[in-house]
This record gives structure tokens, C-alpha cells and sequence, in this order.
């Protein structure tokens, strides 16, 4: 069951990642497009044409303006998403922003400041939290089943069809694993775990199969240690994977939870508690869309029954993390996050 009234949404950034995943979610939930905005007019409009869409607009004030909407889900290229999101929550515009926030902790700071200062809510689009896989495996942890955890290892080490390379494996700037995957896995981490990354340590690396020798291109794959208080958290985050499933693992003192095939965009995978030698499968009923589960959180938000998945501030410390993790990889030394801007 949905959370609130019925939304009206604009698109700012005509995507795929809105078309395949979020606008068949918030139909879905009951709500309505009203536009789509793009810096492209030719392109917004064959994109309001294929997905039925009434409206489109190259004028991001007009977009931010437009009557009768109620939020905005902004999914433009990286680098676009903060200002972007600055001038819907000034415009009094909800927004659920795609990942990563920002480029940087201080635009993802003034992105916070500015939802807070206009009274709107933000929430930014890291559907996995949310899935009841992983939230299962927290539950496990904050009821003490496991005991103590001693130890998380995620990998979210995927193989990128050649459709989607794009950005991701040519941008250097908005581009690689570390925005794209790393700020997953340190959300899912933190959704587990209940608290932050305070350090990393990382090494990255050019691998697949679109990298020459010297292309300046961004890094595809990337390994990681941070810190979650006494919690060292293993990460593995990379476009280059063909033969290995995603898989989250928590190790306690008192048992570990593996889950298998759950870093994904659709409701997958499976989960075993492990005592000594023996594996039972943990059943995992709520297979609901993940992107679902967003839009209800954020319309949860909005009608002030409840919280997003991740809301603003969990996706500044999930960017903190993983832009903690690049600087690490680029200077082979250990970085505190909390020095990261």
C-alpha cells in the first residue's frame, strides 16, 4: 500500500535509469509525469513521445517552476545534480535525486542545507537499502542475532553491458565505479550497520574491456577497506565481473548472514544464517520493486508518516565514503572521511 496522496512528478534529466526503473514505479504507486526536462530539446521530446509523457521543456527554470507538480526526480549526468536539485527545493519542489548526490561532500552539504531552508523533502535514489533482503540482514544485526559484528564484506563486482558503458567507463569526471557502485555499496553498508564510514583505504585499477594503455579514462574496478567504528567493511565495486554474483556478508560473533545475488535493480537473490558448518536459508517474502519502495518512502516523507529510503543526509555520508575511497586509490594512503569536502 502506497504512503500518502498521489504525486505529480516532473523528470528533470531524461534517462534511462528514469524510464526503465522509476517511471514505471511511480505509475505504479498511482502517480502521475507531468514533463520531462532535458538540455536537448529534440531529445526530450522523442523521450515524452516513447514513454508518454504530456510535456517537454529544455528550460530547467520553466521545469523547476512548472504548476501543479510536486516533486521532481532528478537523473541529468552527475555533475548537473546538485545545482539541479538547489533550484527545484528553491522552487519548493520535492526531490528524489539519482546517485551519486553530487560530486563533491560540500555540493551534497548545500544540496541538505537547501531542502531544509525551502521546507521540502529530498531523498536520493539508492533503491538497495530497501530491499527486504538487506533489510533482513539488519534486523539480524540490531536484535543482536548475530552478536557481534566483526566484520562486512560486499561485493557489488558486475559486468556492464556495452549499452550502458557510456558515462560510466568514458567520463572521467562524473564516470567510474566509485560514484556509480561504491556509493551503493557504502550505503548498504551503512543501512546495515546503523552508523558511517570514519576511514578508508582503497586501490582502483582500469581493466575492462574498453581501457587502452594511458586513455585517461575512469577507474572500472576498485577494492576497498573502511571503517564503521570497530567494523572493518570490505568492498569490491566494479564494472568488469562476469562470473561472480553480487553478495553481502556480515560475520558476528555469535553467527554470519550470507546473501547471494541481491546487489541488483529488481528483487533477487538469497539469504543464509551460517552457525559453525551449517547454512539455513532465511525466507525473504517482500519481493515488491525496489524503485516501489522508494517512491513510497518518499511519499512516506512528504505526507511526514515516515522516512525515504535514504534521505538526504545518509547519501552525503554515502558519497563522503566513496569519494573517501577515490582519494585513497589516487594517493595510496589512508583517508579520514570526515576530511573529504
Amino acid at each position: 500500500m502506497s504512503s500518502g496522496p498521489p504525486l505529480r512528478w516532473g523528470l528533470i534529466g531524461a534517462s534511462d535509469i528514469a524510464a526503465r526503473w522509476v517511471l514505471p514505479a511511480m505509475r505504479g504507486c498511482g502517480d502521475s509525469v507531468e514533463f520531462v526536462y532535458s538540455s536537448t530539446a529534440a531529445w526530450g521530446a522523442e523521450y515524452a513521445a516513447t514513454n508518454s509523457i504530456p510535456h517537454a521543456t529544455d528550460d530547467l527554470a520553466r521545469a523547476c517552476e512548472w504548476p501543479d507538480v510536486d516533486a521532481v526526480f532528478i537523473s541529468s549526468v552527475n555533475e548537473r545534480h546538485a545545482a539541479q536539485t538547489i533550484a527545484a527545493a528553491a522552487a519548493g519542489k520535492h526531490v528524489l535525486c539519482e546517485k551519486p548526490m553530487a560530486l563533491t561532500v560540500a555540493d551534497a552539504r548545500r544540496m541538505v542545507e537547501a531542502a531544509e531552508r525551502h521546507g521540502v523533502a529530498l531523498a536520493i535514489n539508492h533503491h538497495l537499502p530497501g530491499a527486504d533482503t538487506l533489510r533482513a540482514i539488519q534486523r539480524l544485526v540490531s536484535e543482536g542475532t548475530l552478536g557481534t559484528p566483526l566484520a562486512v564484506r560486499i561485493s557489488f563486482a558486475i559486468m556492464v553491458g556495452e549499452r550502458f558503458w557510456a558515462w560510466r567507463v568514458e567520463d572521467p569526471v562524473g564516470g567510474g565505479a566509485v560514484l556509480d557502485l561504491t556509493t551503493h555499496s557504502v550505503s548498504v553498508a551503512q543501512a546495515i550497520l546503523g552508523t558511517t564510514a570514519t576511514e578508508a583505504s582503497a586501490t582502483a585499477v582500469r581493466q575492462g574491456p574498453w581501457a587502452t594503455p594511458g586513455d585517461g579514462g575512469p577507474l572500472d574496478a576498485v577494492m576497498a577497506v573502511l571503517r564503521f567504528g570497530e567494523v572493518p567493511v570490505q568492498t569490491h565495486d566494479a564494472y568488469t565481473v562476469a562470473h561472480c554474483p553480487t553478495s553481502v556478508e556480515v560475520i558476528g560473533t555469535e553467527a554470519s548472514v550470507i546473501a547471494a545475488g541481491v546487489l541488483a535493480q529488481e528483487p533477487a537473490g538469497t539469504l543464509w544464517r551460517v552457525v559453525g558448518s551449517e547454512m539455513t536459508e532465511i525466507e525473504v517474502p517482500d519481493r515488491r520493486n525496489l524503485y516501489a519502495i522508494v517512491v513510497d518512502g518518499f511519499r512516506a516523507a512528504i505526507a511526514g508518516t515516515g522516512r525515504p529510503t535514504v534521505d538526504g543526509a545518509a547519501g552525503l555520508s554515502a558519497l563522503a565514503g566513496a569519494l573517501a575511497v577515490a582519494e585513497s586509490a589516487r594517493t595510496g594512503r589512508t583517508v579520514t572521511v570526515a576530511d573529504i569536502d
